[in-house]
């Protein structure tokens, strides 16, 4: 099991150093066409929609051209729902290559994402689930649509984006009786296919092609 923790991590950073490499040739690609110089974009954001669930998050994206940019949230919460036995405890990433339609990062964009994360969840019923033995977080990936738009005028810092994406998840968990201290029931291994992104995250931005032409 040891050996495919590693090889899970293996190809998490074999994935995330394709979608830099892919991210860089684009760009490069797309600022050899630009008349004008780009200045690159820096982006800070919270995503609204995990924070219900007690998850805390936080994301960087950079733009180091138009068109493209590398996002990365990250999340993570040790907290349960109010009871030991309903929980959802995550520690993830989620790197991500956009496409924007628009080169000033506003408006429709299409993405690659990758999933990375450590898991520890029930739902109130007769087991908890878990990533087998601590060691081997889910690794998967998909790819998804979103709209960015300023909360206010176009020069303004702060902005709203929204949204989904769908992929797959190879999971490979222990499963516990949901009491406390639980002893261990056996594992198992389930592939999941469906939505494995959502968001609605406030975003301030730092730079950007669009605030150079004034």
């Amino acid at each position: 099991m040891k050996i495919l923790s590693n090889l899970l991590r293996r190809r998490f950073l074999v994935v995330t150093a394709a979608l830099s490499i892919a991210a860089l040739a684009f760009s490069a690609r797309a600022g050899a066409q630009e008349k004008e110089p780009y200045r690159p974009e820096v982006v800070f954001k919270v995503n609204t929609v995990t924070l219900p669930l007690l998850v805390a998050n936080v994301g960087v994206e950079v733009s180091p051209v138009s068109h493209f940019s590398i996002s990365l949230p990250a999340y993570y919460t040790a907290l349960d729902w109010f009871s030991e036995t309903v929980k959802f405890r995550v520690l993830g990433v989620q790197p991500e290559l956009r496409y924007w339609l628009n080169k000033n990062l506003q408006g429709l964009f299409f993405n690659a994402h990758a999933t990375f994360a450590y898991y520890n969840i029930a739902f109130g019923g007769s087991y908890r689930y878990q990533d087998h033995a601590c060691k081997t977080p889910t690794f998967g990936g998909g790819i998804g649509i979103g709209y960015k738009v300023p909360l206010s005028n176009k020069e303004t810092p702060w902005g709203i984006e929204f949204g989904i994406g769908g992929g797959v998840l190879p999971l490979y968990y222990d499963y516990y009786f949901n009491i406390r201290n639980g002893r261990l029931a056996g594992e198992d291994t389930h592939t999941y296919f469906g939505v494995d992104q959502a968001f609605v995250s406030f975003t301030y931005s730092l730079g950007g092609a669009k605030k150079q032409a004034k």
